[in-house]
């Protein structure tokens, strides 16, 4: 060996290795099965929520997210006896700011120090929400194939009822066609000025302008409304899916009524989409489907936003609120 290369001093102490592991994001627990405690070093009471070195085990469940707790109760325990190696995953907290953690470690006899079981936890957020990301762009992509189709029926009937010829019928639908194409790759491709904002007021006419003739729709948002690059795509997304919906079953299917409104007030934007539908009952949603977590996704976790949606026999309307712009 090189003589002067070993780690000695302040280089090869528990500090500086701890310090090490805690810039990797990782933490270090231990428990003890028969006292049901828990004890926690300063990375891990981060992860927790908590100042509390000791902690009961039943207090932390009760911070872990409601979907995981029941799975992840059982795995804790296993830890226990199973003298196998062990790696269960679960969130800390509620959407959209859970924490993602795996616990490690190996359990039964070969994992204890006395009455305690090792292990460490590891912050996983960062690769959780990289792989929601992923499933969310391919689900997006055939839940989207699926809506151009519908959407393209739905511009076909709105065209039909007007059309006097069959030339007319051909080019209206494909002017349609045209900007429709142009509205969808708002969705997913950012547009940028020179300055790299937009207006909304401009953003959200140009998703609507397929569905003009036919509908009544009236767009009025602030003219200081203005999008920064980086969320052009989620406001696109956003109106593109409302519009999507609304063509299939809502005011821009024909013969009905939409008010899109946006205001500033109190350092917020207040998004109102208001559909007055000619028809006594409007369709149904239970808000489960692809599109609404799509809202959702969109809204609450890339806006840091909240909304709501109702539907009855008058309509529908969504009411968005989001930090100002």
């Amino acid at each position: 060996m090189t003589e002067g290369s070993e780690l000695t001093g302040d280089e090869w102490t528990l500090a500086s290795f701890t310090a090490a592991i805690h810039r990797g994001g990782v933490g270090l627990w231990a428990w003890s099965p028969s006292r049901q405690l828990a004890q926690l070093d300063g990375l891990c009471r981060e992860f927790w929520g908590t100042s509390e070195t000791v902690v009961s085990a039943e207090t932390l469940f009760a911070k872990v997210h409601a979907e995981d707790r029941h799975r992840m109760i059982l795995d804790w325990e296993a830890s226990a006896t199973d003298p196998h190696p062990y790696d269960f995953e679960f969130r800390i907290g509620d959407e959209p700011d859970a924490r993602w953690i795996s616990a490690r470690g190996v359990g039964g006899e070969a994992g204890r120090v006395g009455e305690w079981v090792q292990a460490i936890f590891l912050d996983i957020t960062e690769r959780k929400r990289a792989e929601d990301a992923e499933r969310l762009v391919t689900a997006e992509l055939a839940h989207r194939i699926s809506n151009m189709f519908t959407v393209a029926r739905a511009l076909t009937a709105i065209v039909a009822r007007d059309a006097k010829s069959t030339p007319l019928f051909a080019e209206d639908l494909s002017r349609r066609f045209g900007v429709l194409h142009e509205a969808t790759t708002l969705a997913t491709r950012s547009l940028k000025t020179d300055q790299g904002i937009v207006k909304l007021q401009d953003l959200a006419q140009r998703i609507l302008s397929p569905y003009v003739t036919g509908t009544n729709i009236t767009v009025s948002i602030a003219d200081g409304v203005r999008v920064p690059a980086e969320h052009i795509n989620d406001y696109a997304m956003i109106f593109h899916e409302l519009a999507t919906n609304s063509a299939k079953y809502g005011a821009l299917s024909g013969n009905g009524t939409l008010t899109l409104d946006g205001r500033i007030e109190d350092e917020a934007l207040s998004i109102a989409w208001n559909e007055e539908i000619a028809r006594a009952e409007p369709a149904k949603s239970d808000g489960t489907g692809f599109g609404s977590r799509l809202l959702t996704q969109t809204i609450e976790r890339s806006l840091q936003g909240r909304f709501t949606r109702t539907i009855d026999a008058r309509g529908v309307r969504v009411e968005i609120v989001v930090p100002a712009l």
